[in-house]
C-alpha cells in the first residue's frame, strides 16, 4: 500500500509540472502577440504621421514655387529645367539643377522640385514637388521608398495680351 500511494503521489507531481509548463507556454504565446500588436500599431502610426508630414512639406513647397513663379515670372522661367533642392525655410528655387538631394528637412525628408516644360501648354513650367523619406520598411537607409508628390502648371499670369 506504501508503495502504491508513493506512485500515485510521484504521478500527480509530474502532472502539476506538465500543466504549469503548459500555462508558462501559453502565457508566452498571449505576451508575444500583443507585443507584435503594439509594434505594429506604434510603426503604422509612425508611418501616418511621416506621411502627414511629407504633404505638408509639398504643399509648402508647391505653394512657394507658385509664388515665387507670381512675383517673378521672368525669372522663373528662365530656370533650366531638372531638379532642384528645396531645403527648409527656403522660399523659392535658385541656382542650378542638381542630380540628387540629401534630407533637407527634420533631417529625415528629402523635398525636391522638378521643373519641367512637359504636358503643360506652350509657355508654362511644370513644377512638380516631392517629398521623400524613409524608415524601417524601407531597404536601407537611403533608399527613400516613400513619398508625397504634388504638381502643378505654372504661366505667366501678369502677362497682359496684346489687342
Amino acid at each position: 500500500m506504501e508503495i502504491y500511494l508513493s506512485q500515485v503521489l510521484r504521478r500527480q507531481i509530474g502532472q502539476g509540472l506538465i500543466e504549469a509548463l503548459v500555462a508558462l507556454g501559453a502565457a508566452v504565446i498571449v505576451i508575444s502577440t500583443i507585443a507584435v500588436a503594439v509594434i505594429t500599431a506604434v510603426s503604422n502610426s509612425d508611418f501616418s504621421k511621416n506621411q502627414n508630414l511629407a504633404k505638408t512639406y509639398a504643399e509648402q513647397g508647391l505653394e512657394s514655387i507658385r509664388t515665387q513663379a507670381r512675383n517673378d515670372w521672368a525669372s522663373f522661367s528662365t530656370l533650366a529645367v531638372g531638379q532642384y533642392c528645396m531645403a527648409e525655410g527656403v522660399s523659392e528655387v535658385s541656382g542650378g539643377p542638381v542630380t540628387s538631394c540629401n534630407k533637407n528637412i527634420n533631417n529625415l525628408f528629402v523635398r525636391s522640385v522638378d521643373i519641367s516644360t512637359l504636358n503643360c501648354g506652350t509657355g508654362a513650367r511644370k513644377a512638380t514637388v516631392t517629398v521623400a523619406w524613409s524608415d524601417s520598411k524601407c531597404a536601407n537607409d537611403t533608399d527613400y521608398c516613400h513619398n508625397a508628390l504634388l504638381e502643378t502648371c505654372l504661366n505667366n499670369i501678369n502677362s497682359v495680351p496684346t489687342p
